[in-house]
């Protein structure tokens, strides 16, 4: 998707939700500044915050969004309170919600939360209809025997029948 913003136009392309865990990798010794800082334009310094999340080529890019909507002082705040076992998820989850709400101001990541609630009730009753398809089908195929061929019809079956 794209969304056309200022006078230059320029134009944003948005990443899913699959893509996340290979842009947001980590820069153990790389020497270059991360993504965020990149995108900031300041020293990334030993331990910054937005390293282990943004690297240096794509984090820039995914960075913006999240600058955009949540700020950076919020979110390096946010990530700095979280225990390290849990900074990588909220990265992802923070990147995806700056992603959605760009791509959709109003509603943001609600509406894909809204649409997969809906594909999860259209396939249910999709399932539901081929249950009762295949229910059909059977009684119908099981009518056409003969009683005396069929091999569920014996001595043992017959008061269930």
């Amino acid at each position: 998707m794209r969304i056309m913003r200022g006078k230059n136009h320029q134009h944003k392309t948005y990443i899913k939700p699959s893509q996340l865990k290979k842009i947001i990798k980590t820069m153990a010794g790389c020497g270059s500044p991360c993504g965020a800082c990149k995108f900031l334009r300041r020293k990334c310094v030993r331990g910054c915050i937005f390293a282990p999340y943004f690297c240096y080529e794509e984090g820039d890019t995914h960075f913006s969004a999240i600058h955009r909507v949540f700020g950076a002082s919020n979110v390096s705040k946010l990530l700095a309170t979280l225990p390290l076992s849990y900074r990588c998820e909220a990265a992802m989850s923070i990147s995806y919600a700056a992603q959605a709400r760009l791509q959709d101001p109003i509603y943001g990541c609600v509406s894909h939360i809204f649409a997969l609630q809906q594909q999860v009730v259209d396939l249910q009753a999709q399932l539901a209809f081929l249950k009762d398809q295949a229910a059909q089908s059977f009684v119908n195929e099981f009518s056409e025997y003969p009683r005396r061929k069929c091999p569920l019809r014996s001595c043992h079956m017959r008061h269930f029948l």
